[in-house]
């Protein structure tokens, strides 16, 4: 009988609505004060819900983690041309941040690559006519951002697969793409995302570098790989 008056006490006076958390806890925080003071059945009944309702609070916000994107990271591009079985650029910036849940997946992500830091390690040739594809001076960032997770799958304790669907931002065009994503939790708290999709330059309204007057030219498709490794935000 108790355990019944109990349960619907908590649907009456618990139910969420659109209010912050902030208000939330304002609002228990009063409420808490005014059963101290005047102790009945029905109020302590109240209080208890109230108390229940800051450990869901607390379990909800420290349920996620915040990653930054590490140094370390690396995403290549792979290509094809005419003259070459294919050719390769490389992010040597990349700026971002993920926020992982305790399950270990991944509830947001954000990364950032300003355009002018892809290089081709070969040719300063090459690089400019890749900052002339992408159209850099006009558009001076790349930029994912995930939209939502699907699929999640704990392969053992520390590794686990997931599909994600985002928005990819390239100069003035922004595709919604879908990823499938490899994901390794380190001991040291580490982690590491890895994954490859292929696009087409044309679909973000690029067109495909050409050097040398057009003896040089480029394929349309374009891979891109990448190893992303997250660490705990300071």
């Amino acid at each position: 009988m108790f355990v019944d008056a109990l349960e619907g006490t908590i649907e009456n006076d618990c139910q969420p609505s659109s209010i912050g958390i902030e208000q939330i806890s304002l609002f228990v925080l009063k409420r808490i004060n005014q059963f101290i003071i005047i102790m009945t059945p029905m109020n302590f009944k109240s209080l208890l819900c109230a108390s229940l309702l800051i450990v869901v609070l607390h379990a909800h916000v420290n349920a996620q983690v915040d990653y930054m994107i590490a140094p370390e990271s690396t995403i290549q591009v792979d290509g094809t041309s005419n003259q070459t079985p294919e050719w390769s650029v490389y992010a040597t910036q990349i700026d971002g941040s993920v926020t992982v849940n305790d399950e270990g997946s991944v509830d947001s992500a954000v990364l950032v690559i300003p355009s002018k830091m892809m290089k081709s390690r070969k040719s300063p040739i090459m690089d400019r006519g890749m900052y002339g594809a992408l159209k850099a001076d006009d558009y001076p960032e790349i930029m994912y951002e995930l939209l939502s997770v699907s699929d999640v799958a704990m392969m053992n304790d520390s590794t686990f697969s997931l599909n994600t669907t985002g928005n990819l931002t390239i100069a003035a065009e922004t595709k919604e793409i879908m990823v499938p994503v490899e994901g390794i939790r380190s001991e040291n708290e580490k982690m590491h995302f890895t994954g490859q999709h292929a696009i087409l330059m044309s679909d973000y309204g690029l067109k495909p570098p050409s050097l040398m007057f057009g003896a040089y030219r480029t394929g349309d498709e374009l891979v891109i790989s990448f190893e992303l490794i997250a660490v705990p935000s300071q």
